[in-house]
């Protein structure tokens, strides 16, 4: 490396940090999309470098880099074989084409579309590998095609197009008609989305139906008031009827009165998953819908408060409960109607997801509550309004008994600090995954879990249910408090850790201290049960266009 080069330069100045400032454990990378340099590190290192002068130094000897990579000298397979039998010092050339196809599949698994494309270019092995349609699950347009018809074509004249599995109808900056329907008509897509914000005037409802039903999820969004996808909705739920393979549909926000009950009957018939977000429906739609659909359908509804019980005949779901395999409910029922779906599954349940998104569970028995809760093996309980004290701690002492099915809890802005710590660790260990979210506890509630957690435990990751809702071991109130030793051991008794070391400086610095990351670091030399480490990411080409996590330990 010739240190009068930029590269030279950050090793100085990093030297400078690790040497003398005593920040040992520091990580810099710079985001290219906002050309911004960003820190990953512990809290005190994070401190330390914020302020010392080195931190700007880096930041633009990074940025400097991106000019200087152009000079680097490339060298073919020759070239490098000519060095090695000069140079002793390099390492023999491996053939990483020899690999067996398994192995490799099984690294290309971790990466992105991003880096999968790269690898399409490497060998005809490695492209024969990466061509694999799972490895590419995820995979959407790139938002650069939304904004022009030049790139949107450009982009479907590669061969990548081919790969695109998910597809989302919003937001385009120009106008769909049928010929740019045909492309998708060409592709395998698996997902498709479509969004209030984008016109399909031009688009034949025959072609826009055919799309739809060739995938296996579909999702649509209108405006009641304005209805504007209902004749492309008719003709859709007409030929799912006849033929589809859509197996998940979700609808929000839509007028399907006009739509015959029979027409909805038949359409929905082989759904395994169906959520209606706020629609205008009526009761006999609901009960044609009910009457057909699959035994061990997965129910999604929505009520919207302000005119939800004029929208939703809920009284129709008391005849569904014996057969659901999953519920959610979002919203307020009426007067009397938790109470009755709670006695009837407190009698037959065969529900495995159970999901009461703000709803008043105060009127519900502290003991019946219990039982219900923990007879499914996944819980959300996220926002629910008023859950009292002796319904929390029956909830937990529900959890600790034998006969607990619940594996999966998600609560959020829930007062859990009256419950006791031992209780409250010795429930928490039992489970599988535990989302707290902005829930209150307190410290000793937090030791006692982390202590029971180092001796062993069924937890397989903490704040993390799904990739929508985690929370960052290093953010986790009270975290800081936890004894270095007993937190490595803990932790390293999991299967995933959410570890973002202040990756995303618009959350604050982490509260990890350095003690607690060596401590954790030096257990995962030695001895572990983690798979993973992952840490919030984002992705130009995922659906949707939001957060994602990567991998940074296997």
């Amino acid at each position: 490396m010739n240190n009068n080069s930029s590269y030279g330069g950050l090793h100085v100045e990093a030297r400078i940090l690790v040497e003398e400032h005593q920040t040992p454990l520091l990580c810099f990378y710079l985001d290219k999309e906002s050309n911004e340099m960003k820190l990953i590190a512990d809290s005190e290192s994070q401190r330390k470098v914020k302020e010392s002068e080195q931190f700007e130094k880096l930041e633009f000897m990074l940025k400097c880099t991106l000019n200087e990579k152009k000079k680097l000298t490339f060298y073919d397979d020759c070239t490098l074989d000519q060095c090695n039998q000069q140079d002793p010092i390099l390492l023999p050339l491996v053939c990483y084409d020899r690999l067996p196809t398994e192995i490799l599949k099984a690294v290309f698994e971790f990466l992105g579309p991003e880096d999968l494309k790269t690898l399409l270019l490497v060998s005809k092995t490695w492209k024969s590998v990466a061509d694999n349609p799972l490895l590419w699950t995820g995979f959407g347009l790139p938002r650069k095609c939304r904004n022009s018809k030049e790139l949107f074509q450009e982009f479907f004249e590669g061969s990548l197009s081919l790969k695109l599995q998910y597809l989302e109808l919003g937001q385009f900056d120009f106008k769909f008609d049928d010929h740019y329907f045909e492309r998708f008509m060409a592709l395998s897509l698996s997902c498709i989305k479509i969004t209030t914000d984008i016109d399909l005037s031009n688009v034949s409802n025959e072609l826009l139906a055919t799309l739809v039903n060739n995938c296996k999820v579909c999702s649509i969004s209108d405006d009641r008031s304005q209805n504007k996808f209902g004749a492309h909705l008719e003709v859709i739920l007409k030929k799912m009827s006849m033929e589809t393979k859509i197996k998940s549909l979700q609808l929000e926000h839509m007028k399907l009165t006009s739509i015959p009950p029979d027409v909805l009957s038949e359409a929905c018939k082989n759904l395994t998953s169906i959520s209606f977000d706020y629609v205008e429906i009526s009761s006999d739609q609901i009960k044609a819908i009910f009457k057909s659909l699959k035994m061990d359908a997965n129910v999604l509804i929505k009520i919207d408060e302000s005119d939800g019980i004029n929208t939703f005949d809920i009284e129709r779901l008391d005849s569904i409960f014996d057969r659901l395999t999953g519920f959610s409910f979002y919203g307020e029922p009426l007067d009397g109607q938790l109470r009755r779906w709670m006695d009837i599954l407190d009698n037959s349940c065969k529900l495995k997801n159970l999901e009461l998104l703000e709803v008043d569970v105060r009127q519900i028995p502290p003991q019946l509550l219990a039982r219900v809760m923990t007879k499914v093996e996944r819980l959300n309980l996220s926002f629910s309004e008023g859950a009292s004290p002796q319904q929390l701690k029956e909830v937990f002492k529900r959890i600790v008994k034998s006969d607990s099915k619940v594996k999966h809890i998600e609560l959020d802005s829930m007062n859990l600090r009256l419950i006791s710590p031992e209780l409250f660790a010795e429930a928490v260990n039992k489970l599988e995954s535990f989302y707290y979210g902005s829930c209150k506890v307190s410290e000793s509630q937090v030791l006692e879990m982390f202590r029971i957690m180092s001796l062993g435990t069924n937890l397989k990751n903490l704040g993390f249910c799904n990739p929508d809702l985690a929370n960052s071991l290093d953010r986790m109130e009270y975290i800081e408090l936890v004894d270095p030793e007993t937190l490595a051991k803990a932790v390293n008794n999991m299967e995933s850790l959410h570890l973002d070391l202040g990756a995303f400086t618009d959350y604050g610095p982490p509260s990890l201290t350095l003690a607690q990351l060596v401590a954790i670091m030096k257990q995962l030399n030695s001895k572990t049960s983690l798979k993973k480490i992952w840490r919030w990411s984002s992705s130009n080409y995922r659906w949707p266009y939001s957060e994602d996590y990567e991998i940074v330990y296997i």
